[in-house]
């Protein structure tokens, strides 16, 4: 804070008008970082659920893998992906959470794998479809985690900065200048009762 201090009401005021507006910033910071704080503890449950369905979903599919790799060879299973001509697709969007951007898939093309893979490894290509959807949801919200910690982390700095550096400072500023005024109207008074006793007395002589 660079501004220049004058001793004068107006400076004063100017003062303590700009008090309330940090005041009312730092109140309004306060708030986002709590509700950020209530979004992320939801997320936070959300994704320790989404971990363990995604975990047991790929441990369920490598038993199958295994298995299936035993009954019919490595390379029988390697030719299977030919079978499928179409790619994955996901189309991403940004979303804005109390002023933080973060990724929303919009939509999530996973191929059909259904009709396409020999019946052997059907039922497991229909895992692996459904896993990586999981995944990709699952991808999605942890993004989302990062993108709200790192503006909580940065709200919280401003918020201690508002709280422990801008504001004291300007409090003390305010209460030196009211001082200063009040000591420069003392003496204003002081010298006003001088003038009036030495008026007085000049009177009195005459």
């Amino acid at each position: 804070m660079s501004t220049t201090i004058r001793h004068t009401k107006g400076f004063l005021l100017d003062f303590k008008r700009r008090l309330e507006f940090i005041k009312s910033a730092h109140n309004l910071l306060e708030m986002k970082r709590d509700q950020l704080m209530r979004e992320l503890k939801e997320d936070l449950e959300k994704l320790k659920e989404m971990r363990k369905k995604v975990v047991e979903e790929i441990g369920e599919i490598n038993n199958e893998f295994a298995f299936l790799h035993v009954a019919y060879g490595s390379q029988e299973i390697e030719t299977v992906p030919a079978f499928l001509e179409e790619k994955a697709q996901v189309t991403i969007i940004p979303k804005s959470i109390l002023g933080v951007t973060v990724p929303l898939i919009k939509e999530i093309n996973i191929p059909s794998v259904k009709g396409k893979c020999p019946f052997y490894i059907a039922s497991l290509a229909e895992k692996a479809a459904t896993a990586l959807l999981n995944l990709i949801r699952l991808s999605e919200l942890e993004a989302e985690i990062e993108f709200i910690l790192e503006d909580l982390r940065n709200t919280n700095i401003r918020v201690n900065a508002l709280e422990k550096v801008v504001i004291p400072r300007y409090q003390l500023l305010i209460k030196y200048i009211q001082d200063v005024l009040d000591h420069e109207m003392l003496e204003e008074f002081m010298r006003t009762k001088m003038v009036k006793n030495v008026l007085s007395k000049r009177r009195g002589g005459a």
